[in-house]
């Protein structure tokens, strides 16, 4: 069995959190995520330091690294913040958006669409998440972009928590490209916060108790695999 690297469990774990295989408040217990991926536990503790970083996981002394669960308050702050950290970003770009700038983003949201269409949530919940991201980049403010990274990585485990799959492929973020392409800042800020309120509606507030798999269960595949 081929050992996996710190790249590749970290990537094995963010997904299972954003696919919701892994639930908020669940254990990741580091001998038992090393037995999975054939590694010892030097990196997979490295990869859980990475991850709480990011504020997917929590780390509480003497017992463990648990999945982030955001309360509700926190994931009205969440997007609240989003919303004006993204103001800013997309009304800087309106101004200074190039033709290349413009096809990339337009390419990323093509392939947002195809993830849909062939029904790959995981994969169209992180473009979408790198379309937020690309704009705040683009803004070229880098702390903008650092804080909004960790905010939307946030994003990913409050729709994991308090969201359904039944938040599927809207039309928002090609409008929204259209207004920055035109230079039309009003429009473009306008669009983003409805954009943003809109995906937090979808949301449920409501804490629901899960049953997930055991952790052995979830990354057995990876490690049939190696």
């Amino acid at each position: 069995m081929l050992q996996a690297n710190e790249n590749e469990i970290y990537k094995a774990i963010k997904d299972a959190i954003i696919e919701q295989k892994l639930r908020p408040n669940m254990q990741l217990v580091e001998d038992v995520l090393a037995e999975s991926f054939g590694v010892s536990r030097t990196p997979v503790r490295n990869v859980l330091r990475r991850l709480a970083s990011e504020k997917l996981v929590t780390v509480v002394p003497y017992k463990g690294t648990f999945v982030a669960c955001p309360t509700i308050h926190e994931a009205k702050e969440v997007f609240e913040m989003r919303r004006i950290l993204e103001s800013a970003a997309i009304k800087k770009v309106c101004s200074t958006l190039t033709d290349q700038q413009f096809h990339q983003l337009e390419s990323m949201l093509d392939e947002e669409h195809e993830a849909h269409k062939q029904g790959d949530f995981l994969g169209g919940l992180r473009i979408s998440g790198d379309f937020h991201l690309s704009i705040a980049k683009l803004s070229g403010n880098n702390y903008q972009y650092r804080y909004l990274e960790e905010l939307v990585s946030v994003t990913y485990i409050i729709i994991a928590f308090y969201g359904t799959r039944k938040m599927v492929y809207c039309q928002d973020h090609k409008k929204i490209l259209v207004a920055i392409r035109n230079g039309n800042a009003e429009l473009a800020e306008s669009l983003m916060m409805e954009h943003l309120k809109e995906i937090e509606a979808v949301l449920d507030y409501e804490e629901a108790d899960t049953n997930p798999k055991s952790l052995a269960d979830i990354f057995k595949s990876k490690a049939a695999h190696r």
